[in-house]
């Protein structure tokens, strides 16, 4: 009996079959008095009870120890077993069980661990059909490709930036339908060149050159023919004054002159000067008013010092891709623009037309685009020097290559896909590739570095392959799928281009993901074969001569002449070893949480005082002649916003005190500039008191006509006789039967705030002010004050509750996915410390660079979020694997995965330097954003995050868990095998 079963206090005693004659009652007692001490001395086993088995090494078999009193293992299986510890504790032996937590939190982690098994079980099967999967790969690519047949851009900033279903734009649709497009202006700025003075007959001679050169244009549509044939010139193309049959509507300086070069040639230069002084001059032959502001600019002592003029164009519209194209307009506009850039001595001209704006903004991206380019080609061959190590074999230039080619797939899947949904692509999208080769190239580094600790350690590349796809591809699972949903949920915002951004930008996380483990990981197996074979890197035709070389196991040899200790030596797990170290000394640890506290502190008062503003001159690139048009404009010419109120379909008759009431606001709104406003009904009173029969039925004390056949008539008489000024501004229902009433009207007034003047907050405010106080005028919602400027005004009441609440929700999502996928709380809780710190830091420090808050700025706050999941991640996830003691988990979690952020930290940061001299707006905020993001984000992930880790993130002395449903228990010295099933309480015990 003694030879067949196992000591009595074995857990697991191995029984006979039969059993000994009048042996029954002892073996009944026997197991009576074990039951007993059981439950004297051992804890029920908890509700959701795990067993826990240690993995010793890399093999899948298991050893079981039986430890005598003193600790002694009795029994032990080969070399890379998984153990299960049987201990003799007094008279009790037992299994170590797993029952930290509730039982939420334990089937958190066994959900975990499955997820691992099948990290696992694909890391097995990659390395045995690598081939199959590279082919998978590029087909899924190119089916997600050919959404690229549905790829459509938007350049429209009213499109793109402005909320949907916002005031703005419900007021434009109304105006559009009712009114028709608004026509197209084109401004040019004229100064004396030097030497010379405008107040001459020859500034003037050369200002009726360019007008007759202007009138010479003639372009052709560039599409759509059969709608617009023929010849376009300024006449036939032009916007008129009163509708079709008017005048266009050009205001120049010639205006004082009714553009007659006679007339010009005859005056000197006394003359005309004296001419620009008189105001009766500024009443054309046509009876239109112009002011002094609206021709001539002034010095700070009255003088005339600047030329303005105005050509206007109508629209001719078409859609292209989903573009807006005015086939007349911007041909005609193109040749104009080349007309006022030029050499036109003795004037220095700039202009300032309706497409100038688009093709400045065009020119200084690629202008940084270039610098774009070269920032790339650093992440990529930063990624070439580092991913493998200093040897010929080990080099990994040719994976790094696949590593690219990865990032390139994800970028052409994502962005297919994404146009297949019905997407738009904006300029602004010319970023996600950044933000992709960022986490791609972090992924690779992630994925590679447990590849190489795995061969290090003496294990096979099969089971390298295998253990670095389940280590590693749970980490780089964590900062994808918070990343995915952050964007994914963001893309619900009502600010399209930001949607279609978070659209673009999540798909495309979540194909650099796939690609990852997909095609990468196939490359990384093709890799592993190839240097297993000791062939060289790249030239794989190529075979190592040194028969005691292997991979990853021996000291990296260098290239050439170049194999000095400090070339071939890997720096990186050594700088993070002892940078760890000193990192948990009780002095660095209060200086990281000073300085953590004291940025916060910082970074609060920043956003507290971090303003909102856009402007469209901050797109430009600094050489731009737009930008000397708006000098000259602000300098001499007192800006405004043109707009105009607009009274929708109403009785007007029977309102008349409220149409007098909106003569008191355009003459006492405190917007409203004084004098700038021209407004149909009061000029019409005027007329009608004077001339009969309608000043009969005039009555000066309500001001009003009391005669409703009348006062449609002698409206109708009034804007075809004296009044053909306002013309375009009434809408009859019927013009040749005034009395069926008026469909629509509208009169124009300027305020003050612009579009380069002041802050967004400013000009939103001013908006919102002009909007009460004409609804303060109408007893009823019958009113609009629009002007196209309003469309992009109205966002800065938005951008700071729609930022935070992106950022808000991109943050809780990532709590959530951080809470799933690493469970203790204590480490997500810092996680979730690090990244938000990292956001609110990034946000407030961006005022002390004088930054202010838009719509680019939010875009790229979202990045921030996106790259800071990564640089705390992995470090959380490789803290919560680690055992010992929290500042031991700290120093193991720093030397494994530190290296590998730091690679990706840094080589973001070496890239943006080529941009620190941008010349537009976009290039030079993602610069000081990117600049932001990755050194505050490194500082909360390989400093702060450490140092919170150390004090809360606790013990852990629990063995490595295993969660294969069945498990192998080997015996080396007997060869016997059994085997352990997970199960029943029963059987756990």
């Amino acid at each position: 009996l003694s030879s067949l079963s196992s000591s009595p206090d074995s857990p697991h005693p191995l029984r006979p079959r039969g059993r000994l004659p009048g042996a029954r009652s002892f073996t009944r007692r026997s197991r009576r008095r074990r039951r007993q001490r059981r439950q004297r001395t051992t804890p029920a086993p908890p509700p959701c009870h795990q067993l826990s088995l240690a993995m010793a090494n890399n093999n899948s078999a298991i050893e079981l120890q039986a430890r005598s009193p003193g600790g002694e293992t009795k029994e032990t299986a080969g070399d890379g077993a998984v153990s299960v510890d049987v201990e003799k504790k007094g008279a009790v032996d037992r299994t170590t069980l797993e029952a930290d937590g509730n039982c939420f939190t334990r089937n958190l982690k066994a959900g975990l661990e499955i997820i691992e098994d099948a990290f696992a079980a694909y890391g097995r099967f990659t390395t045995k059909r690598p081939i199959l999967i590279i082919a998978l790969s590029a087909l899924l690519c190119i089916l997600c490709a050919l959404g690229f047949l549905n790829f459509t851009t938007e350049s429209r900033p009213e499109e793109l930036w402005v909320l949907e279903g916002t005031e703005a734009l419900r007021d434009r649709d109304y105006v559009i339908d009712t009114w028709g497009n608004e026509p197209r202006y084109n401004v040019y700025y004229a100064t004396a060149s030097a030497g010379t003075s405008l107040l001459t007959r020859a500034a003037f001679q050369k200002l009726y050159e360019l007008h007759e050169r202007v009138l010479a244009i003639n372009v052709t549509a560039e599409s759509d023919a059969s709608r617009f044939p023929g010849l376009w010139d300024y006449n036939r193309a032009c916007f008129r004054f009163g509708g079709p049959g008017g005048d266009c509507a050009t205001v120049t300086p010639l205006d004082l002159f009714d553009y007659n070069i006679t007339l010009i040639n005859s005056l000197s230069d006394a003359e005309i000067a004296a001419r620009t002084a008189d105001e009766r001059f500024y009443r054309t032959s046509t009876g239109r008013n112009i002011t002094q502001n609206d021709i001539f600019g002034l010095d700070g002592a009255g003088n005339i010092v600047a030329f303005r003029g105005l050509y206007t164009l109508d629209q001719h519209v078409v859609e292209e891709d989903g573009d807006r194209v005015d086939v007349v307009g911007e041909p005609w506009e193109e040749q104009g623009i080349d007309i006022f850039n030029g050499n036109n001595y003795p004037l220095d001209t700039v202009p300032m037309f309706a497409s100038s704006w688009v093709s400045e903004f065009e020119r200084g991206l690629e202008q940084d685009s270039t610098a774009l380019t070269l920032a790339f080609i650093i992440i990529i061959v930063y990624l070439v020097l580092t991913l493998g190590r200093r040897d010929p074999v080990d080099c990994m230039v040719g994976l790094s290559c696949c590593a690219v080619i990865s990032i390139g797939m994800a970028l052409a899947a994502s962005w297919g896909l994404s146009s297949a949904f019905g997407e738009v692509f904006s300029p602004l999208h010319a970023m996600i590739p950044f933000l992709l080769i960022g986490l791609g190239v972090d992924d690779a580094f992630i994925l590679v570095t447990g590849y190489q600790r795995a061969l290090a350690a003496g294990n096979t590349w099969e089971k390298s392959v295998e253990l670095a796809m389940r280590t590693g591809g749970m980490s780089i699972l964590i900062t994808s799928l918070t990343d995915f949903l952050a964007f994914l949920i963001g893309s619900a915002t009502n600010i399209p281009a930001l949607s279609s951004f978070c659209v673009f930008a999540g798909i495309g996380v979540l194909f650099d993901f796939l690609f990852q483990i997909t095609f990468f990981m196939a490359c990384m197996v093709l890799n592993a074969r190839r240097a297993e074979a000791r062939r060289k890197d790249v030239l794989v035709c190529l075979k190592d001569q040194d028969d005691g070389f292997e991979s990853y196991r021996t000291p990296a040899r260098g290239f050439g002449c170049l194999k000095c200790g400090w070339f071939t030596m890997d720096l990186g797990e050594p700088i993070f070893l002892k940078f760890s170290q000193l990192l948990m000394t009780w002095p660095a640890s209060v200086v990281t949480i000073i300085s953590f506290l004291a940025l916060i502190g910082l970074s609060s008062y920043g956003i507290n005082q971090i303003e909102t503003n856009f402007r469209a001159d901050w797109f430009l690139p600094p050489d731009s002649y737009l930008l000397d048009a708006i000098d000259v404009g602000n300098d001499y010419f007192t800006m405004t916003t043109l707009f105009n109120v607009y009274i929708r379909d109403i009785d007007y008759f029977s309102r008349q005190g409220e149409l007098n009431s909106i003569g008191s606001f355009l003459t006492s709104s405190r917007e409203v500039l004084e004098g700038s406003s021209d407004y149909w009904f009061t000029a019409y009173l005027a007329w009608a008191a004077l001339n009969s029969p309608y000043s009969g039925v005039y009555s000066s004390v309500t001001n009003t006509i009391t005669d409703e056949t009348l006062f449609y008539e002698g409206l109708s008489t009034f804007v075809n006789t004296n009044g053909t000024r306002y013309q375009q501004n009434i809408q009859f229902r019927n013009a040749s039967n005034p009395a069926q009433g008026i469909n629509a009207a509208r009169s124009s007034a300027q305020i003050g705030a612009t579009e380069f003047s002041g802050t967004g907050q400013d000009r939103f405010d001013a908006m919102q002010n002009l909007r009460d106080d004409l609804a303060a005028a109408m007893t009823y919602d019958d009113a609009r004050a629009w002007t196209q400027s309003f469309i992009f005004w109205e966002r800065f009441g938005f951008i700071r509750e729609e930022l935070v609440k992106n950022i808000g929700i991109a943050l809780a999502v990532m709590t959530s996915i951080v809470f799933f996928l690493i469970v203790t709380l204590p480490i997500v809780s810092c996680v979730i410390v690090a990244i938000g710190a990292t956001v609110l830091d990034v946000f407030g420090m961006a005022f002390y660079w004088g930054v202010q808050i838009n719509f680019v700025v939010a875009i790229f706050l979202l990045i921030a979020v996106g790259l800071s999941v990564d640089y705390s991640a992995h470090i959380g996830h490789a803290f919560k694997e680690a055992r010992g003691t929290a500042k031991e988990r700290v120093v193991e979690a720093l030397r494994s995965n530190g290296p590998p952020v730091f690679n990706a930290i840094f080589s973001t940061f070496l890239s943006i330097l080529i941009l620190a001299n941008s010349q537009t707006y976009i290039f030079e905020i993602f610069f000081q954003m990117f600049t932001l993001t990755t050194l505050i984000g490194g500082f909360h992930g390989i400093v702060v995050l450490p140092v919170l880790l150390s004090f809360v993130g606790g013990e852990n002395h629990l063995p490595l868990t295993h969660s294969a449903r069945t498990l192998r228990l080997e015996k080396t010295k007997s060869g016997e095998a059994g085997i352990l099933k997970q199960g029943s309480k029963k059987e756990a015990a």
